[in-house]
């Protein structure tokens, strides 16, 4: 019995004509006939009680019918899936990955992931602080993380929360603030305040303070470093000190972070276009929420910027 078979069996079970099964399967009538017969003596199964006016199933041609549809959908999401995974497996897929993300999951998420898609290959890219979206619409990303507060709803664009983190100052051990159990943004007066990159654009999309609202209250924000890493290094020194979003479980060497509690935490999300659904993107979004439906690991740096 091969598919070809069944595929002419079917044609002619819904057409219920042999000449209008061999012109849908753009075949001949006899040809049609000659795989109708060899299918009936090859099952023993008498499929179609035909005279020269009508064809129509029998009993036993009817349940074969019903079942054999059935089979052959089955059949076809079978290769269509088969099909996707060879694709997805022969992919490249680009990541793109905010400063000082969650490096420990993120690796746990791209092992399982390569697990799955062993021949895929995967570029990790930084992401633009600045114009979080446009990577993706410009189809330099096909998957980046952003802040909820970070974009208005878009219908182009998938998001997908996976974790909240709340506001903490970073500061050195030996700060004065070191101590406290959670700080306003009135106790920072008189501190310096390091800003990085597009640290002001950054932490207002966030709904986090703006430079303008820190010297308000007397930080001095004259301060300013090329890259994060630089402004972590000042803030190892104890010459300056941060305001970032990060988990409360986060622990940065050489440094204390305490809570921020004039702002709400902020959702993180993983995104795609909604437009280009491919297996190997789902795929790695999925595997970032199961990941992140476990608790995180204490001793991971996990700070999103």
């Amino acid at each position: 019995m091969t598919i070809y078979q069944l595929e002419c069996f079917i044609a002619v079970a819904e057409e219920l004509n042999f000449s209008a099964a061999a012109e849908r399967l753009f075949t001949t009538q006899p040809a049609i006939t000659y795989q109708i017969n060899a299918l009936e003596k090859e099952t023993g199964l008498h499929l179609f009680e035909r005279t020269t006016r009508r064809t129509k199933l029998t009993a036993a041609g009817q349940s074969f019918y019903l079942d054999m549809v059935q089979m052959t959908s089955f059949g076809r999401q079978a290769l269509k899936k088969a099909q996707d995974i060879q694709e997805a497996d022969r992919s490249r897929l680009t990541v793109g990955l905010r400063q000082l993300f969650d490096y420990g999951t993120f690796s746990s998420i791209l092992a399982e992931f390569q697990h799955q898609f062993p021949n895929a290959c995967v570029d990790v890219v930084p992401q633009d602080n600045r114009r979080p979206l446009e990577q993706l619409r410009s189809g330099q990303l096909d998957i980046g993380f952003f802040y909820a507060t970070e974009h208005s709803r878009d219908r182009d664009i998938s998001f997908t929360p996976l974790f909240s983190l709340g506001y903490h100052v970073l500061m050195n051990p030996n700060s004065p603030l070191a101590d406290r159990r959670a700080l306003h943004l009135a106790d920072l007066k008189g501190q310096s305040v390091v800003s990085s990159g597009a640290f002001d654009n950054f932490l207002s999309a966030c709904q986090g303070p703006s430079l303008e609202q820190l010297a308000q209250v007397g930080v001095d924000c004259s301060k300013i470093s090329p890259s994060f890493e630089g402004a972590l290094i000042m803030i190892q020194m104890g010459t300056a000190m941060s305001i970032v979003p990060c988990l409360s479980t986060a622990v940065i060497p050489g440094i204390v972070k305490v809570p921020l509690l004039d702002f709400p935490p902020v959702t993180v999300e993983i995104a795609a276009m909604r437009h280009a659904p491919r297996l190997e993107v789902q795929s790695f979004i999925e595997i970032a929420k199961q990941k992140y439906a476990h608790p995180h690991d204490p001793l991971l740096m996990e700070t999103l910027i």
